[in-house]
């Protein structure tokens, strides 16, 4: 393989294996299924592959429940007082990902090495895929994490200066390996987004309120769709009812306010 520099572009795909349409087997729950071989017991071997304990247990019972024989098995007794061990359809299942894997990053090495020189495309390619996926996609910086027992709120610091904040399960936190400063991306469907009148008084239970003005309204005899500028280039798309773009009067430079509830937000990072 031609040795790469810092600058140059990097192929990367992670490999997953999915059964009955859902996520079985990645890199992360393999390395728990390794060091569950290696330590004996889920409480070490979780702390070993950067896990939580309860983001391990739900792992390792997503795989059992959709692998054909148990990965895993409990011990019990013994000096160490029992444990969780692999069985042998555990181990073969380790094997045959690592065999997996060493196969798809040489495919990624040949097709990166294929690469010319794309940078000039890539604002334009992150645009194309982030846009497929969701209506309303912002980029910003991670700028608070408030952890509860099993969900996190996220804030993001958009470019605008305006925070969008998140409800997610800790377990993604960890996936997602979210940390003060990190760089994310806040992807919230038009659907999701109600549009409220500034100047009226309203209590709502809404985490975010962002304020800005309308750049263009289409409206149709069902649904209309409203853009909001809020400033720095970004704005925020909202689909709603034709009656309720009359109802409001709506109108384009109006002032609005766009309400996202925290639990419409999904995170995603590159």
């Amino acid at each position: 393989m031609i040795p790469r520099k810092d600058s140059d572009i990097a192929v990367q795909a992670p490999l997953w294996m999915e059964r009955n349409n859902q996520k079985y087997l990645g890199d992360k729950r393999i390395c728990l299924l390794e060091q569950i071989d290696v330590q004996g017991s889920l409480t070490t071997a979780a702390k070993a592959a950067g896990l939580s304990y309860k983001a391990a247990w739900d792992a390792l019972n997503a795989m059992n429940n959709l692998a054909d024989h148990p990965l895993t098995v409990a011990a019990t007794g013994g000096s160490g007082g029992g444990g969780t061990c692999l069985t042998e359809e555990g181990k073969k299942v380790v094997k045959l990902f690592r065999t997996l894997e060493r196969e798809h990053l040489n495919s990624l090495a040949k097709l990166e090495e294929s690469l010319g020189n794309v940078d000039h495309y890539l604002p334009l390619l992150k645009r194309i895929t982030m846009r497929i996926s969701a209506k309303n996609v912002f980029s910003g910086v991670v700028s608070d994490i408030l952890r509860d027992v099993s969900v996190a709120q996220i804030v993001l610091t958009l470019k605008s200066g305006h925070t969008i904040t998140a409800v997610i399960g800790n377990d993604s936190v960890d996936d997602l390996n979210l940390n003060i400063g990190s760089s994310a991306y806040a992807l919230v469907k038009a659907s999701s987004v109600m549009i409220a009148d500034p100047s009226e008084k309203f209590a709502i239970s809404a985490k975010n309120l962002i304020r800005g003005r309308i750049s263009n309204i289409t409206e149709s005899a069902v649904l209309g769709e409203v853009i909001v500028d809020i400033g720095a280039g970004e704005s925020i798309t909202a689909t709603i009812t034709d009656n309720s773009v009359k109802r409001l009067k709506l109108k384009k430079g109006g002032e609005v306010c766009a309400v996202i509830k925290a639990t419409s937000v999904i995170i995603g990072v590159e």
